[in-house]
């Protein structure tokens, strides 16, 4: 006699498969200098990413220059729930956009191209300043904070890129590792840290101070239906599950129990899916309804 098959699983309630993208403003953003490592630049109306070597329009060497951003996702956690369904979405994109300037008219900015790396960085427990290049302050985020906010034990690389060295927007696509996706579902601070790899490298782009609203950073995410069984079905002794809403490139998980009370953590994996393709697939659970098996099994698909 074949056994009985109950399924549990989080079906999406949004009938799009496409995704869906939200523009977040930023929130704050300030560059610190290696050289002047307790002045605060916060009021700046640039961001920069230089490297040590690098030199300004003059070949004067200004030294190393981290940036550090901040993004609230509030709103576009808000905008996906109404979308999807509250929790019922998965991120599958983020991309940082920013505007160049290739020869600044500050003399206080390197330039030249080459890389740099963002990570995306645990501590948000920073205060932007008001100073600028003419006039820096002396509170705020400096240099000389950087110790105490970044941590490699808990921050997060999202990519290593080059910048154009010509004016004009530019869009990184970043990495998706769990503590980012983590905290920009948490639909609060989000911050990230940019650094030059390249010693000759002097990335000067527009801040949230800048004038030209459109023309500031923005970090753009996007989220599709999570995925969720449909269906369930029978071949012998394997069962069959159609899942849907399925994300090129992603990689699905199905946990089965007997006791549909237990928490999520302690059901047990029995299949793991590589989605080729955009919609709907099939996982086959091979011989799961095979004698000597419980009469009753849940099963639900999670996204890794």
């Amino acid at each position: 006699m074949q056994k009985l098959l109950v399924i549990a699983s989080f079906l999406a309630l949004a009938t799009a498969s496409r995704a869906a993208w939200f523009t977040n403003n930023v929130s704050i953003d300030s560059f610190v200098r290696a050289a002047s490592p307790a002045s605060n630049y916060g009021g700046a109306g640039a961001l920069s990413v230089s490297g040590a070597s690098a030199v300004n329009g003059a070949g004067v060497t200004n030294g190393a220059f981290d940036s550090f951003i901040r993004f609230n996702t509030a709103g576009a956690v808000s905008n996906f729930n109404s979308l999807f369904g509250t929790n019922n979405w998965v991120l599958n994109g983020a991309r940082l956009r920013v505007t160049e300037t290739a020869a600044p008219n500050n003399a206080l900015f390197n330039r030249g191209t080459g890389a740099f790396e963002i990570r995306w960085i645990a501590n948000d427990n920073w205060i932007e300043g008001t100073g600028n290049p003419n006039n820096p302050a002396a509170t705020g985020i400096t240099y000389n904070d950087e110790p105490a906010l970044l941590n490699i034990a808990t921050d997060a690389p999202l990519g290593t890129f080059t910048n154009a060295g010509a004016n004009g927007a530019l869009a990184f696509s970043l990495a998706l590792p769990p503590e980012f996706v983590t905290d920009v579902m948490a639909a609060g601070e989000v911050g990230l840290f940019l650094t030059a790899i390249d010693p000759g490298l002097g990335f000067t782009f527009n801040s949230r101070s800048f004038g030209t609203v459109s023309a500031r950073p923005f970090l753009e995410i996007s989220a599709v239906p999570r995925p969720g069984i449909s269906t369930i079905s029978l071949s012998g002794n394997d069962v069959v599950l159609t899942a849907t809403n399925g994300v090129a490139g992603g990689t699905y998980r199905v946990l089965s129990s007997t006791n549909l009370a237990l928490p999520l953590d302690q059901w047990l994996p029995v299949a793991t899916h590589l989605s080729s393709t955009n919609g709907g697939f099939t996982i086959t659970l091979a011989n799961a309804a095979g004698t000597g098996l419980p009469t009753a099994r849940f099963f639900v698909l999670e996204t890794q």
